[in-house]
């Protein structure tokens, strides 16, 4: 099996089943071997929950006036949407949220677009158009953004700064751990974050629902899965895939929050202001975790904070 998979694929799951069966019937130890590749079906199943990528895939950013710029990480093509301006400007990079797509970033690219900075947005894995992951995690987006950040034109970009909404704030927020070096680190500028995630705790805890009672099991399946999947990072314990130990942004911070945010609560934003962070955090009413391409409120703080903290 491959060293950087967590679960089995279906032809080795079916010679568990055939050899389960063949063995419960010519022994007479018919029920530990069902019992075993119960057992094992369950694990498996449980561990599939974990590592699955999105159910629903939100359309594919189409606007000619940004360009597609692809790269491949290992097997996989990671894909970006970037427009220059005319003259050398800061960069803003877009993350958008679990089953969403660029696509739905439209109107606040043409807001950065507008205020004169080049944009580029990511599709992740599963995606828009990026392509399905055999198992989903955070760290394989944060590998293609990177090396999809090796693709732009650096002799055209001053500064670079990070936008992400929901699970893309979470990926950004990981960005900022010291595992994770490129020239864009060195040239920071601030970081923007609409209703973010920043830890996995509670949306694994979320995701136990009525076999919560198994939730130690499922984290420490979880980490072992992870490993395994990455193996070039060590020593991975609970608390570094949770804000700060997933990464501690030391960048001025622009955090816009749904003050009803019926997807994630408050728990994350409470979580980013219980840390030591340089951060303006705006509880917004009229916002809501999604489905809000323009809304007048949050676009006046960002082009607020662009033309005070960026241009």
């Amino acid at each position: 099996m491959d060293r950087r998979k967590a679960t089995w694929d279906g032809y080795a799951i079916l010679i568990l089943i055939i050899a389960g069966v063949t063995l419960a019937i010519l022994t007479p130890y018919a029920i530990i071997f069902l019992t075993l590749v119960l057992l094992i079906m369950t694990h498996q199943i449980l561990l599939r929950m974990i590592f699955n990528g999105p159910e629903i895939r939100s359309l594919p950013f189409s606007d000619i006036n940004w360009e597609i710029i692809s790269a491949l990480n290992g097997k996989t093509d990671a894909y970006g949407f970037v427009r220059y301006q005319e003259e050398k400007s800061d960069m803003v990079v877009l993350i958008h949220g679990w089953q969403s797509s660029s696509e739905k970033f439209t109107e606040r690219m043409y807001l950065f677009h507008n205020n004169g900075l080049h944009t580029l947005a990511v599709d992740m894995r599963g995606h828009g158009m990026a392509p399905d992951t055999p198992e989903w995690t955070a760290g394989k987006v944060i590998q293609d953004v990177k090396i999809l950040l090796q693709q732009v034109d650096r002799s055209r970009i001053k500064n670079i700064h990070f936008y992400g909404h929901s699970l893309g704030g979470f990926i950004c927020i990981g960005m900022h751990h010291e595992r994770h070096q490129g020239w864009w680190k060195d040239s920071y500028g601030t970081l923007m974050l609409e209703s973010p995630m920043a830890a996995y705790s509670p949306i694994l805890e979320q995701m136990s629902g009525k076999i919560s009672f198994m939730l130690p099991l499922l984290k420490k399946w979880a980490l072992n899965g992870f490993h395994k999947i990455h193996p070039e990072i060590e020593n991975l314990e609970w608390k570094d895939i949770d804000f700060p130990h997933w990464g501690n942004p030391q960048v001025p911070v622009l955090l816009l929050q749904a003050k009803n945010d019926n997807r994630l609560g408050r728990y994350h934003y409470e979580l980013l202001l219980s840390g030591d962070l340089d951060i303006e955090a705006h509880l917004i009413e009229s916002l809501t975790h999604s489905k809000n391409r323009v809304n007048p409120e949050r676009d006046s703080i960002i082009e607020s904070w662009i033309e005070r903290m960026i241009v």
